[in-house]
C-alpha cells in the first residue's frame, strides 16, 4: 500500500502556503454560497417558517430558556446544549428561526473547513483540499445547514473531535514529526490540544447523549499511545488528566442543573432507555425507527408515555430516570428471549447504516428536491463516499497510528447507532472523517495507477466494489417514502393548502405501509366532517389494531360516536384507546365530560386518572 508514512508529512508540518489558503478561501466561500443559496430558495417554500417535530421542540425550549420560564424538574429529556446555543441567538437578538438556519449555515462551513484540517491531518494538505470540496458538495450536509435542527452543531463538534484527536495522538504515539527532530515531548501548545479534545468531547454528549461512548474510547486510546510512545507515567497521567477536566468542564454545568433539579447526577438524558426498545423492538420488521401502539409520535409526549406505561406495567408511580431503565431492561429481556431474532435485527441493521440510502426522519433529502430545486442538483452523496472511504480506512489503518485511533473511535460511535437507530441524519456526524477517508481512498488508488502496480489497482478497486454491491444490498424501508408524504400534507395544510395536503395523504395512503396509518386517520377525519362517514370508516379500517396508530383510530372513532349521540359505543371506542395508551390526557377528558351527566361515579374516577397523569407532565 505504499511507503509508511510516520507522523505529520513535511507538507503538512510546515506553514500554510498562500496558494492554500487561496484553495481553501475559494472552498470555502462555495460551501457558504451553496449553503446560502439553498436557504434562499428555502424562504420562498412552506417549509421556511413551519417547524417540525424536533425543530419545535428546541425552538420551544429555547424560547423558555431565553425568557426565564424554563422550569422543568426533571432530568433533560432531550439533549441541552443545542438549546442552550439556540436560547442564546434568542436572548441577544429575537426569537426567530432564521437566525438558527444562519448559525448552522456557518457551523456546516466550519465543518468543511474542519474535513480540511482532517485530511491534512491524515495525509497532507492536497488531501485536506479535496476532503473540503468533497464536504463543501456532500448533499446531506447541505441540507442540515439550512433546517434548524441539531445536526449541524452535532457535525462539526464530531469534525473538531476527529481532528484533536488525530493530533494528540499522534504526539503521544512518539512519533517523528516531518523535521526528524526527535521524539515527541508535550509542551503547552500539546496539553491546551488535549484539553480541547476533552472539552469538544463533553460538548459533543450534550447534543448527541449517544457519543457519551467515545469518551473512554479516547481515554483508553491516549493511554496506550502514550505508554508505547515512551511517555513517562506523571507525564501520561498528566496529559490524561487535562482531557477529562475539559470533558468535565463541558458536562459540569448540566451535571450540576440534574442534580439541583432531581437529586441525581445523570450525565445524559432520560430517554436512553425508551430509546434503546424503539431502535430494537422485535414487533418492527424494518431495522429503521417505528413507533409504538402505547405511546405518541409526538416528541412532546413520548418521553411521557413510555414513563407512564413503565409504571402501569411495574405497578407504581416511576421517574423518568427509573422508567428508562425500565425499558433498557425489557430490551435486554426480549433479546434474551429471542436471540436469533434480536441477532438478525442487528444485522439489519447494521446494514442499514451503511446503505447509500437516506432514511430521514424529518425530511426527505430526495423528496426535498421536488421543493428547493437546488437539491436536483447532482451533489455528492453516500453512495460515492463509503466505498472509497472503507479503501481509505484499509490504507490510513495499515500506515497510520493516528489513522487507526480515529476508526476506533467512529467505530464506537457507528456501534451505538446499530445499537439505537441507524437513520441517515445520525450517520451525519461521522461523515468528516468518512469524506477524508474517501479522499485518502481515491488518491491511494491513483497513487497505485500511477505507480503501475497493476495487482495493487485491482485489489483496491475489488475491495470498492465489495462496498458498492454492500451499500446497495435490499435493507432499504419500505415506509420512509410515505412519511416523507405524511410529512408533506401536514406542511400543505397548516398552510391552508388543503387540496395539496389531501392528494400527499393519498399517496400515502394508497401504499398501504405501517406509515400510511398517519395518512388514514386525517383522511377519515376529513370524511367524517364532509359528511361521508361510509369513506370515513373505509380509512380508519386500513389501521390494524396492533398499528402503533390504533389509540388514535380508537379515538377518533370515538369522536364520531359521540356526535352520532351513541354514547355507550362512544365510551366504548375512548376505553379502548385508552387500554392501548393510558397516557391521553384528551381521551380522559372526553371520558369525564361523557360520563358526567349519566354515571358520576366513572367520571370521578377518570378524573383521578386525569391527575395521575397530568402529574407526570407537570413534572417533565
Amino acid at each position: 500500500m505504499g511507503k509508511k508514512r510516520t507522523g505529520t508529512t513535511p507538507v503538512a508540518a510546515a506553514g500554510t502556503s498562500v496558494p492554500v489558503l487561496l484553495y481553501l478561501g475559494g472552498i470555502l466561500f462555495l460551501a457558504l454560497l451553496i449553503r446560502m443559496a439553498a436557504l434562499a430558495e428555502l424562504s420562498g417554500t412552506a417549509y421556511f417558517d413551519f417547524l417540525l417535530w424536533d425543530e419545535r421542540i428546541y425552538h420551544e425550549w429555547a424560547k423558555k430558556i431565553a425568557d426565564g420560564t424554563f422550569t422543568s424538574r426533571s432530568i433533560y429529556e432531550f439533549a441541552p446544549l443545542y438549546a442552550y446555543v439556540v436560547a442564546f441567538l434568542y436572548r441577544v437578538f429575537s426569537p426567530d428561526v432564521l437566525f438558527v438556519r444562519f448559525l448552522n449555515v456557518a457551523l456546516g462551513v466550519m465543518t468543511c473547513g474542519l474535513v480540511y484540517l482532517i485530511g491534512t491531518a491524515l495525509a497532507n494538505r492536497k488531501v485536506g483540499l479535496l476532503a473540503c470540496l468533497v464536504a463543501c458538495l456532500y448533499k446531506p450536509f447541505i441540507l442540515y445547514s439550512i433546517v434548524p435542527l441539531k445536526e449541524a452543531l452535532s457535525t462539526c463538534l464530531f469534525a473538531a473531535v476527529f481532528y484533536l484527536l488525530i493530533v494528540v495522538t499522534n504526539g503521544l504515539s512518539g512519533e517523528k514529526d516531518g523535521s526528524g527532530a526527535g521524539a515527541f515531548r508535550p509542551g503547552g501548545r500539546f496539553i491546551v490540544q488535549t484539553g480541547a479534545l476533552g472539552l469538544a468531547v463533553g460538548l459533543l454528549i450534550n447534543v448527541r447523549p449517544n457519543a457519551v461512548i467515545i469518551a473512554p474510547v479516547i481515554f483508553i486510546l491516549m493511554g496506550g499511545y502514550a505508554f508505547r510512545g515512551g511517555l513517562p507515567a506523571r507525564k501520561t497521567g498528566f496529559v490524561l488528566l487535562m482531557f477529562v477536566m475539559g470533558a468535565v468542564l463541558a458536562l459540569s454545568p448540566f451535571l450540576i442543573r440534574n442534580y439541583a433539579v432531581a437529586g441525581k447526577l445523570a450525565l445524559t438524558t432520560s430517554q436512553g432507555g425508551f430509546n434503546l426498545y424503539l431502535g430494537n423492538n422485535l414487533k418492527n420488521p424494518d431495522p429503521y425507527y417505528r413507533p409504538v401502539p402505547f405511546a405518541t409520535t409526538s416528541p412532546f409526549e413520548q418521553g411521557i408515555h413510555f414513563t407512564i406505561e413503565a409504571s402501569r406495567r411495574v405497578g407504581k408511580r416511576l421517574s423518568p430516570d427509573e422508567a428508562s431503565r425500565y425499558w433498557t431492561r425489557e430490551t435486554l429481556r426480549e433479546a434474551k428471549a429471542d436471540p436469533g431474532a434480536f441477532l438478525w435485527k442487528q444485522c439489519q441493521k447494521t446494514l442499514a447504516m451503511v446503505n447509500r440510502f437516506e432514511a430521514c426522519d424529518h425530511y426527505g433529502i430526495d423528496f426535498m428536491g421536488g421543493v428547493v430545486r437546488i437539491f436536483r442538483l447532482p451533489f455528492i452523496g453516500f453512495g460515492l463516499v463509503f466505498p472509497l472511504a472503507m479503501m481509505g480506512m484499509i490504507i490510513g489503518g495499515l500506515e497510520d497510528r493516528k489513522a487507526r485511533a480515529a476508526i476506533f473511535v467512529l467505530a464506537a460511535y457507528a456501534a451505538t447507532l446499530i445499537a439505537f437507530f441507524p437513520n441517515g441524519r445520525y450517520r451525519v456526524p461521522i461523515m468528516p472523517l468518512l469524506i477524508a477517508f474517501s479522499v485518502l481512498g481515491a488518491t491511494g488508488i491513483i497513487r497505485a495507477f500511477r505507480e503501475g502496480n497493476q495487482r495493487r489497482v485491482g485489489g483496491c478497486l475489488a475491495v470498492v466494489l465489495l462496498f458498492v454491491v454492500v451499500e446497495n444490498l435490499p435493507v432499504r424501508a419500505t415506509d420512509d417514502e410515505a412519511a416523507y408524504y405524511n410529512t408533506h400534507a401536514i406542511v400543505m395544510n397548516a398552510k391552508g393548502a388543503q387540496d395539496e395536503a389531501v392528494y400527499y395523504w393519498n399517496l400515502s395512503s394508497e401504499m398501504d405501509k405501517p406509515f400510511s396509518a398517519f395518512a388514514n386517520l386525517p383522511l377519515a377525519g376529513r370524511s367524517f366532517q364532509m359528511g361521508r362517514p361510509d369513506l370515513g370508516h373505509a380509512y380508519l379500517n386500513r389501521i390494524s389494531d396492533d398499528s402503533f396508530a390504533a389509540a388514535q383510530k380508537n379515538d377518533l372513532l370515538g369522536d364520531v360516536l359521540f356526535r352520532q349521540g351513541n354514547l355507550s359505543s362512544a365510551a366504548a371506542a375512548y376505553e379502548k384507546s385508552l387500554s392501548i395508551n393510558s397516557g391521553q390526557r384528551r381521551t380522559l377528558w372526553k371520558l369525564i365530560r361523557l360520563y358526567g351527566a349519566t354515571d358520576p361515579a366513572k367520571a370521578s374516577e377518570y378524573e383521578r386518572r386525569l391527575r395521575y397523569v397530568s402529574s407526570f407532565y407537570d413534572l417533565m
